[in-house]
């Protein structure tokens, strides 16, 4: 936290995107790869490539990476009924920290990654790991003001290029944290008819119930259903209250399936989480 909040003064603005600071991260390369391989992890993405999509706190080494991949993997497991057969689909896979632990537990062939980020994708693509499991990887050509914000397409009206009914799981790690109402809505209206009957959702998210108190951010703005706390760029983070999701959800014939689980973002003595994930995770699953 210290040396995030030290970057943030000297660097203002989103890390991945400042040229110097990148200079800095591909320099530290080598040195986390040798760390890496004294561990086992050398299989993973290049430190300047990890950032992009999981922050610079704690990033080092990539055990953090690993863990909460191997965290999300069980959450899905346990909660989305994913098993080695399930069909899954990533919306916003970045460079596949999930994917990884995933390439453990599925069948060849029966991952598909997307997301908005190219250098992000193109290390999936490049990875030895998931070309033996046959884990495809495609570029979504949509705007995002953080990520993308020459993006072709817009969210809010984007179309999947995938059947009706195609997957078993579908799941997304810190997208909605980056996307305003109206996107979001459009995004589960494509999630509802590409999942099948029985299907489950996963989503990791800011909710608002419990308090937004944190030693980073806050969310004093609001638009529609979403609230913000950067007015220049709305989507650097983004939180929700869970009716929103709820009934969003609700007009395509899903509902919440499991407890909330609570992530420990927050900053209040009085709250305890009831997930050692940084973000909130709900499912939905669809009528059979």
């Amino acid at each position: 936290m210290v040396m995030k909040k030290a970057m943030k003064k000297i660097f203002p603005g989103v890390s991945w995107q400042n040229p110097l600071l990148n200079l800095v991260f591909k320099a530290i390369n080598p040195v986390d790869y040798l760390v890496r391989l004294i561990y086992g992890r050398s299989g993973l993405p290049l430190y300047s490539i990890r950032v992009r999509s999981n922050g610079v706190t704690k990033q080092f080494g990539g055990k953090n990476f690993y863990k909460f991949g191997n965290q999300l993997a069980e959450h899905l497991e346990t909660y989305a009924s994913l098993n080695k057969k399930s069909k899954v689909l990533e919306i916003g896979c970045g460079c596949g920290r999930t994917a990884f632990a995933l390439s453990r537990i599925l069948e060849n062939g029966n991952f598909v990654g997307v997301d908005i980020d190219k250098p992000s994708l193109h290390s999936c693509k490049q990875s030895s790991i998931f070309i033996r499991k046959n884990f495809r990887f495609e570029y979504m050509d949509v705007y995002n003001g953080e990520y993308n914000p020459t993006g072709k397409h817009h969210a809010d009206t984007y179309k999947f290029p995938f059947e009706d009914n195609e997957f078993d799981v579908i799941f997304l790690v810190s997208v909605f944290t980056h996307m305003l109402t109206d996107d979001v809505k459009n995004y589960i209206s494509e999630i509802s008819r590409m999942l099948k009957p029985g299907g489950v959702c996963m989503v990791t998210t800011f909710l608002l119930d419990r308090g937004s108190q944190t030693n980073g951010i806050s969310f004093p703005y609001n638009e529609k259903e979403h609230y913000y706390y950067n007015q220049k760029m709305p989507e650097v983070a983004v939180g929700y209250y869970l009716e929103f999701f709820k009934a969003q959800f609700a007009l395509f014939g899903l509902s919440q399936v499991h407890n909330t689980l609570w992530g420990n973002w927050r900053k209040t003595e009085e709250f305890q989480p009831s997930s050692k994930f940084g973000q909130d995770v709900i499912f939905f699953t669809k009528e059979m």
